[in-house]
């Protein structure tokens, strides 16, 4: 089973990367935003294996992991609407949802129905409220030497925020995404609304 994978980003687009390690082979993984390529990362992976494919879905954090493997015991989540949930609400919100029976949260999700919800809640309420670890957010370790730990936190907020705005101004991913790279392979360091700007202009 992969665990734990780091390496160079070679493709990446709203739903997958893929991850050349240092010996030559790349790796396909579901992540939650796009990534710069060219970009050393480092992820906690889950390994689903099922009779017709396997699939390899990416974490910055242990916790998160681990959450996403909680939820897959759930009666009718499936590893989509899993990583949907952490990556989506993050595993402090989740915990809080499922504690105080905030069901309207949980279905805020892509992917989570009403019945989805109302199941997560039933399941894990007991786990939930005898859990030992913290399921803190820390970040994800970072091989020696790798400069990846600060700048790549910031170019995925940077990336989700932009690809957001663009959204919601009519904008598809697979159009706005490849100029967003383009601007952070060039080493440009801007907020999002500037990044906005720049590419508008670009495609006027």
């Amino acid at each position: 089973m992969i665990g734990y994978i780091s390496g160079t980003v070679v493709y990446s687009d709203s739903q997958k990367s893929i991850i050349l390690t240092p010996q030559g082979v790349g790796y396909e993984v579901s992540t939650s935003t796009p990534m710069v390529p060219n970009r050393d990362v480092a992820l906690y992976i889950s390994h689903i294996i099922r009779e017709t494919a396997q699939d390899l879905y990416g974490f910055e954090s242990m916790d998160d992991k681990k959450f996403f493997e909680m939820l897959l015991d759930v009666n009718g989540i499936g590893p989509k609407s899993a990583f949907s949930l952490v990556t989506h609400l993050g595993v402090q919100q989740i915990i809080s949802a499922i504690t105080f029976d905030n069901t309207d949260l949980l279905k805020s999700a892509p992917g989570v129905g009403k019945k989805s919800a109302e199941q997560i809640v039933l399941s894990l309420k007991d786990k939930i409220s005898k859990l030992e670890i913290g399921f803190s957010t820390r970040e994800k370790p970072i091989k020696a030497g790798a400069k990846v730990s600060v700048e790549n936190q910031h170019d995925a907020m940077l990336v989700k925020e932009t690809l957001a705005a663009c959204q919601g101004l009519g904008f598809k991913d697979q159009d706005v995404l490849p100029m967003i790279q383009k601007h952070l392979q060039n080493g440009l360091t801007v907020k999002p609304e500037d990044l906005v700007k720049m590419i508008l202009k670009e495609l006027r």
